[in-house]
């Protein structure tokens, strides 16, 4: 509930520290953020959905997230903008910045914290945490709450149709994670491969590269925004298809693991400039305890498998995150 918003909205610096003193901020995050990730861990563990279904729900959380509460898929003057700004807007909507901020919510909002609960305490990776009673209850909760939000203090308005295409298009992702998802995570795209910790580092390194910095890059070097979104979307592809090829196994476990803090270490390196650019005070200590925290559970969990009787390892019906 709580790890997900401190993810996504503290490590990465997008929201000060100084503002999580503020119980309002803490609060919509934990609903809209935490909410998110604890209803996406159920659903995928209740359909043996795996890495596909998380991945899939993460793009409808990030139109919710991003479309519904903070309207920055929109707003051409939102701050993060930059040069993207006008650069591939078409009917009113940021299509470059949506193409990376949406997959990036899926990637380090949703899947990491879910993995990562996983490795806090690995005799939960296949326990539910949520009856269907209450799945049913918590599942409107971010869009409730994204929306009120938005409403409250929202500067840039929506239209009808702005609305309409938000909510069909988080449908539409929600429903295709749910049919698509578990067909996905039943099949073996590469049978056999053994992934490296290498390798999934590399994997995540490039994802946030490409997105973070290249996307800010391309006004300059492709004057055609189609060009743009072509590539950035066969990259994410790619990524998309090499994470569902890690299975539960322990090697699948560990490579993704290497990834996951990898992702860390990257905004860890660029804390520096947020906290003394940017004004996001203790943004570089708060970075530096996660990381180091992160690289010695890495070595707990890697070390050597569990002895007999100790937590089981997660099985494939574990959301791989």
């Amino acid at each position: 509930m709580f790890f997900a918003p401190f993810l996504a909205e503290l490590v990465s610096g997008s929201t000060p520290p100084p503002a999580w003193i503020l119980p309002p901020v803490l609060l919509v995050f934990a609903a809209v953020y935490g909410v998110s990730a604890l209803v996406i861990r159920d659903v995928a563990l209740r359909l043996r959905g795996g890495a596909p279904t998380v991945l899939l729900l993460g793009l409808a959380f990030g139109v919710v997230n991003e479309g519904m509460a903070a309207h920055s898929l929109f707003d051409p003057s939102w701050p993060a903008l930059g040069a993207i700004g006008l650069y591939g807007r078409w009917i009113g909507v940021n299509w470059l910045w949506a193409e990376w901020i949406v997959p990036f919510h899926a990637v380090w909002s949703i899947s990491f914290p879910i993995f990562l609960t996983r490795q806090f305490w690995p005799s939960t990776g296949t326990v539910r945490f949520l009856s269907d009673r209450w799945l049913a209850i918590f599942a409107p909760v971010p869009i409730v709450t994204a929306v009120v939000t938005s409403l409250v203090v929202g500067a840039y308005p929506l239209s009808l149709l702005d609305w309409s295409g938000l909510f069909v298009a988080t449908a539409a992702l929600a429903a295709i994670a749910v049919t698509l998802g578990p067909r996905l995570a039943s099949r073996s795209i590469a049978p056999g491969w053994v992934p490296r910790p290498w390798q999934g580092a590399t994997a995540v390194l490039l994802f946030f590269l490409v997105g973070q910095i290249g996307t800010w890059r391309l006004p300059s070097t492709i004057p055609w925004a189609a060009l743009s979104f072509a590539l950035l979307a066969l990259a994410y592809l790619a990524l998309g298809l090499f994470a569902t090829t890690w299975d539960a196994s322990p090697a699948g476990e560990k490579a993704r693991f290497a990834g996951v803090v990898t992702g860390v270490a990257f905004y860890a390196a660029l804390s520096p400039i947020a906290e003394f650019a940017g004004g996001r005070l203790a943004l570089v200590p708060i970075d530096a305890i996660v990381l180091a925290g992160l690289i010695v559970l890495y070595r707990r969990r890697t070390r050597a498998p569990p002895a007999a009787g100790s937590d089981p390892p997660p099985g494939p019906a574990g959301p791989a995150g």
